[in-house]
């Protein structure tokens, strides 16, 4: 027998093998929660044209939540499930507390592929004087109007068998149902009150004041005036993955208010330290993987500004990874240390408060070295840079730097010599078992009580040595220690390194972020928090680590990514 005559049978049934492989695998995809991981939800958010363009902060849903928390369910570890469910229905009270509804009886029989949820204004007043009561919107997409009226309509009729008086209110062309208590307009009790609408058959708009539904129904009446026309989501939405389970959009000015109400009715990224790069509404659309999310971003130049373009690199980082302990809460690694806080300084001023600020590592170091250390590091450092904090929020969090070395660096480190001694601070040598360094301290004389005899003590502000072809600088000689001598003797990328992988494409740096030793900071920062934070408590308690990836910047946009890995093991 020809090898040719031997071979064909066999190709012919390999070909069929595949086939019928790739349409089975294809069959089982379709029927299990795994198809949103390959394909997403729906493409866009259709309630968009009810938001307010000047909305603070815009949520869609782009699938059905019962559908999440299968995929969920389905990749939890099967002795972790009973408690994952648990936590669903956690999430479920929190999200429908006081309603009296029930999310699979209620919700799920006429629920579309869409819920929107909106923060429309910090304040539907706008009357400081009288505190703020923020706005809340959310639109529904119906698979079956019928049920949804239905459904509306059991519920009302619940709240008058209870004792609330209805007031029904046509306005452009819809119901409005909500019920009035009181005879405050903005008392915080009267705009805890439920107002609905079922809008052409096809939407349930939901709010906690009958404003808010006004203002949605006007918002829709006119392109003008809603988000799904603005020119900013649409320029945004090009530059993301049309493949996605949501949608996050944000108004940072807005945001910062809202968050930071003390800094006064004029917040911009500019007065929270930004001087230029300023950043004022930004896009995120979300897909899901088998470790968690990710998240596209699109951030536009503030009106009237502009970014500084830089385009992403292929830089190799992996070189410079294995110095950088898993111990760290923040890290980054970049190629441009001076830009890091303008690509930072949205998110620092998110999480800062007026009088008690997340410390930066600029400020740490210039705390602990004086005032212009931070500056010159920035301008020595002129290559591939790893860096980190242990303890964000401390009193004296412990930091590391990690550069390679150059006639640059060497000259900025003799300039820091000069400015630690100006500030009272003596550079002396130490061993560190085995490797030479220098440590910076101050002389100081404790308190004593009694006949104790005085003793000086040296505090250690910071140390300097060299490994390989690198220069280390660190707050305290256990993180100096780790990165010169690692535990297994073999140094190893920290573990979230291959997080980065799930990003195609060059990037212009990392942060990562180790959620359980930054929530406690974060809680301490933003009141706000707090008041949320408790109720995704069951939800955030999966979060373990957060990693931004930046990516190109024109000069009128920005892109990046977002990895969140969760964690149901």
């Amino acid at each position: 027998m020809k090898f040719r005559s031997f071979i064909r049978p066999l190709a012919i049934a390999a070909g069929l093998v595949l086939v019928l492989g790739l349409g089975l695998l294809g069959r089982l995809t379709l029927n299990t929660p795994l198809y949103l991981i390959e394909r997403g939800g729906q493409a866009q958010p259709q309630a968009l044209q009810f938001v307010p363009k000047q909305a603070t902060v815009v949520a869609s849903v782009l699938v059905r939540p019962d559908r999440l928390a299968d995929l969920w369910d389905y990749l939890a570890a099967p002795r972790l499930r009973q408690d994952t469910r648990r936590d669903q229905e956690l999430i479920e009270q929190a999200l429908l507390a006081n309603t009296g509804l029930s999310y699979s009886r209620d919700l799920q029989p006429w629920l579309g592929e869409e819920v929107t949820a909106a923060l429309v204004t910090p304040d539907l007043d706008q009357d400081a004087t009288n505190g703020a009561t923020p706005g809340y919107l959310v639109a529904l997409l119906c698979n079956d109007s019928a049920a949804a009226q239905a459904a509306l309509e059991l519920y009302w009729q619940n709240r008058a068998i209870a004792g609330d008086a209805l007031t029904f209110e046509d306005f452009s062309g819809s119901r409005l149902i909500y019920a009035r208590r009181g005879t405050q307009q903005f008392s915080g009790e009267d705009t805890a009150q439920l107002a609905t609408t079922l809008v052409a058959n096809r939407y349930v708009l939901a709010a906690n004041h009958p404003d808010v539904l006004r203002q949605a129904l006007t918002a829709a009446q006119s392109s003008d005036l809603n988000l799904q026309s603005d020119r900013r989501y649409k320029t945004a939405l090009k530059e993301l993955p049309p493949s996605r389970v949501g949608l996050l959009a944000f108004n940072l000015p807005a945001l910062n208010h809202w968050l930071h109400p003390e800094l006064g009715e004029t917040v911009s990224l500019t007065q929270l330290g930004a001087t230029d790069d300023e950043v004022g509404w930004g896009l995120m659309s979300w897909q899901l993987t088998r470790q968690g999310l990710v998240g596209h971003t699109a951030l536009l130049a503030a009106q009237g500004h502009r970014l500084h373009p830089q385009r992403a690199t292929a830089a190799g980082w992996d070189a410079i990874a294995p110095y950088l302990p898993d111990s760290l809460a923040v890290t980054a690694v970049g190629s441009d240390l001076a830009t890091l806080s303008q690509r930072l300084q949205p998110l620092l001023a998110l999480t800062a408060r007026s009088g008690h600020e997340l410390t930066p590592l600029a400020q740490t170091i210039d705390g602990a070295l004086g005032t212009g250390a931070a500056n010159l590091l920035q301008s020595g450092i002129d290559r591939t840079y790893g860096l980190g904090l242990a303890a964000p929020g401390a009193t004296s969090p412990d930091w590391l730097i990690v550069a390679p070395q150059s006639p640059a660096l060497s000259e900025t480190l003799e300039q820091l010599n000069d400015l630690a001694r100006e500030q009272g601070l003596g550079a002396g040598s130490l061993d560190l078992r085995g490797t030479p360094a220098i440590a910076w301290t101050r002389l100081t004389l404790p308190k004593t009580r009694g006949l104790q005899p005085l003793q000086v003590v040296a505090e250690v502000a910071g140390l300097r040595a060299q490994i390989d072809q690198y220069e280390v600088l660190a707050a305290s000689p256990a993180t100096l220690d780790t990165v010169l001598h690692p535990a297994d003797q073999t140094r190893q990328r920290p573990a979230w390194w291959l997080q980065v992988a799930q990003v195609a494409g060059p990037s212009t740096g990392y942060v990562h972020i180790d959620w359980a030793q930054v929530q406690a900071a974060l809680v301490a920062q933003l009141p706000q928090w707090r008041l949320w934070g408790t109720a995704a408590q069951p939800a955030l308690k999966h979060l373990r680590e957060i990693t931004l990836v930046s990516g190109d910047r024109s000069d009128v946009i920005q892109t990046g990514s977002v990895l969140v890995q969760l964690s149901n093991q």
